[in-house]
């Protein structure tokens, strides 16, 4: 057996590549935030103030209101994660399936039965089927999967029909 097969191992490689994917998040967004937030307000204040002597007009303090919101989405989330602690939940798979988010990265998403969805890593993603029972620790904010673990299906409970045949 390989030391890389050791499952302590997989399990670190797995929490460090999370971890390294928000920081990622947070390194691409947060200056594109601040840049984006930071001409908001310079051309919120010519338009409204100055009557755009910059260049400043209220299509282009919509457009940037547009990039400030959904930069921000992103950094805010990684951030949040990366000064948080992962959570543990416990459910079901109601859904797994894959799709290209850009031109070529492919992502990997679970649905749970408590109606989350959790972007997981493509060697985690095989091992899951719709229906399993999985105890998931997780980032909560950007939805990162850290680690999961399949747990065994509950007894399933008998029937009257089947408990009075019994006797």
């Amino acid at each position: 057996m390989n030391w890389q097969d050791d499952p302590e191992v997989i399990a670190q490689n797995m929490r460090h590549h999370a971890r390294f994917r928000l920081r990622r998040s947070a390194i691409i967004w947060t200056p594109l935030f601040i840049v984006a937030l930071g001409a908001l307000v310079f051309f919120t204040f010519d338009t409204a103030f100055n009557d755009g002597d910059r260049g400043g007009t209220w299509f282009l303090v919509v457009v940037l209101t547009i990039f400030t919101i959904l930069f921000g989405f992103q950094s805010i989330q990684a951030l949040l994660d990366l000064m948080g602690e992962p959570k543990t939940m416990t459910g079901r798979v109601v859904r797994r399936w894959s799709r290209t988010d850009s031109l070529v990265v492919r992502s990997h998403y679970i649905r749970m039965d408590t109606k989350q969805i959790f972007q997981v890593d493509r060697t985690l993603h095989g091992d899951v089927a719709e229906g399993d029972i999985l105890e998931l620790e997780y980032y909560p904010h950007s939805a990162v999967l850290i680690a999961l673990e399949k747990l065994p299906p509950p007894p399933k409970p008998k029937d009257a029909a089947t408990a009075s045949d019994e006797f």
